[in-house]
């Protein structure tokens, strides 16, 4: 701890010994900055505060009718864009600030100050807002505020028509377009079910259940067909035995014949009682009764002796007719159940296919019609919007404080900077005298003086008071004293002078005559 004390001494005493640099440095640098800040300048600041109004009474009246736009983020939106490019070229353009300048980069310079020095910020109050600015010139300060005063308020209302005409705009062409695909995929779609009535008319249940009802008609059918069958065989059979009956009658029926097969039939009698079955009588007689027969059989065949049909007889031949009509009519009714079930079963194939067709053309229909009507209903509630905006204001604005013309200077804080030049000052001349010492060191004391040549130090001369050395040191801070008196007073007469506004005016006054 000691020798950290004695270093700091050391340090003490060789900034001491080049305190002529701190004197030094503090009169220049406080005349040279003291008189800077004096001459610098005057800024004015002016600030306006407008409170805006997003209640309305039509905003629930219109809740689920118009558009419900949020006015405060509107307003919020507002705030961040005002200090866009665009609105500085307005706001220079309100102050004919644009007509005093030149070139193209002092137009940019322009529009940086704007954007640097303008300043909106949220009173404390929600909506309530302070639009500020500061320059050198009162006039234009108070022109520039009153200026982005406008513009903020112009955009409100301004913003607010722009978009609902832009989107009156998009609305309108989204409609034209959807309409067009709206009518494309009506027709597409009449033109696929005039196509495939035959398909979309049922569902693959449908057809399913149709196909196993067809099928079941086909089997009661040959069912019918085969019982139809096995009773027109059976009639048949019954129509065979009774014709074969009615045949064997046939011999009680008179003929030319009849009295000549009797007489031959007593002669071979005859013959037969004599001779026996090999005689050429028997035989020749046998022979003759045949050839008669044949012919009286051929005689009743040929309808050439007239027998009349039995009543059951003909009814058996009605009976059959019948029967066979019926298997024709089972027969055709077969055929044509078969043709609808392979018809059916075609169409049940293709069925899946036609299907989903129809659902992707049905799909297409529904969402454009869907949002067909959906962009109908946003465009009538853009329209009333429109209407509730051109009739009323969702946002209304109260200028609470408008711009006022600065009389006073707000900046800068001269005495602020007047201190602060001092102490840096100060600071630069401690420094530069530590620096000077530290480079070219001056030995104070024997510790020092050992550690710099590190030898032993066997005494010490001290110097006494006859010597004039203590004269000399009051001297020396007497000097010190007197200087830093003076800058004293001299810091004294800047603060004054930068206090005093009618002082302050003069002298920028008579800057600028020089």
């Amino acid at each position: 701890m000691k020798e950290q004390l004695e270093l700091l001494q050391q340090y003490l005493q060789g900034i001491w010994f080049k305190r002529y640099l701190v004197i030094m440095s503090m009169w220049i640098l406080c005349l040279v900055g003291w008189t800077a800040i004096t001459l610098l300048p005057n800024e004015y600041t002016s600030e306006a505060r407008v409170y805006a109004d997003t209640r309305t009474i039509l905003k629930p009246l219109l809740r689920g009718i118009a558009i419900n736009n949020d006015p405060t983020k509107e307003l919020q939106l507002m705030v961040k864009t005002l200090l866009s490019r665009r609105n500085l070229e307005t706001i220079a353009r309100y102050t004919e600030a644009d007509l005093k300048v030149d070139t193209t980069s002092e137009y940019d310079d322009l529009l940086d100050d704007l954007k640097t020095n303008i300043t909106i910020r949220s009173a404390g109050e929600e909506n309530l807002f302070t639009i500020s600015y500061f320059g050198t010139d009162p006039k234009y300060v108070k022109d520039v505020v009153q200026a982005a005063l406008d513009v903020f308020v112009e955009n409100a209302v301004g913003h607010k028509k722009e978009d609902t005409k832009n989107a009156n705009e998009f609305l309108a062409s989204q409609l034209a377009v959807y309409e067009e695909r709206l009518l494309k995929s009506e027709s597409e779609l009449a033109e696929f079910k005039r196509l495939n009535s035959g398909y979309v008319s049922g569902s693959e249940q449908s057809y399913s259940l149709k196909s196993e009802s067809l099928k079941y008609e086909i089997e009661e059918t040959r069912l019918q067909r085969k019982e139809a069958l096995s009773a027109l065989a059976s009639a048949r059979r019954q129509l065979k035995d009774e014709a074969r009956l009615n045949y064997t009658q046939l011999s009680s029926i008179k003929t030319e014949f009849d009295i000549r097969l009797e007489t031959l039939q007593a002669r071979l009698d005859q013959l037969l009682f004599r001779f026996t079955d090999k005689h050429p009588d028997v035989k020749e007689t046998r022979r003759q009764i045949d050839t008669l027969m044949e012919q009286r059989t051929s005689l009743i065949s040929g309808g050439r002796v007239s027998q009349p049909d039995t009543p059951m007889l003909q009814e058996m031949k009605m009976n059959i007719s019948h029967i066979e009509n019926k298997v024709a009519s089972l027969t055709a009714r077969e055929a044509i159940l078969a043709d609808k079930l392979q018809e059916v079963n075609s169409k049940l194939l293709n069925l899946p296919k036609i299907e989903a067709q129809l659902t992707s053309l049905m799909r297409n229909y529904e969402v454009t019609k869907e949002q067909y009507h959906q962009l109908l209903e946003r465009r009538e509630s853009a329209l009333i919007s429109q209407d509730v905006d051109a009739k009323s204001d969702q946002i209304s604005f109260k200028i609470i404080d408008p711009p006022l013309l600065p009389r006073l200077p707000s900046g800068p804080n001269r005495p602020l900077l007047l201190s602060m030049v001092l102490i840096l000052s100060a600071g630069v001349g401690v420094s530069l005298a530590f620096a000077i010492s530290q480079v070219w060191p001056v030995v104070y004391s024997s510790n020092q003086l050992v550690r710099q040549i590190e030898m032993p130090v066997y005494g010490e001369v001290t110097t006494i008071g006859l010597s004039g050395s203590n004269d000399y040191m009051r001297s020396q801070i007497t000097n010190v004293v007197f200087h830093g008196l003076l800058i004293l007073i001299l810091f004294i007469v800047f603060y004054i002078i930068n206090s005093l506004s009618v002082i302050q005016f003069l002298l920028l006054k008579l800057k600028e005559l020089l």
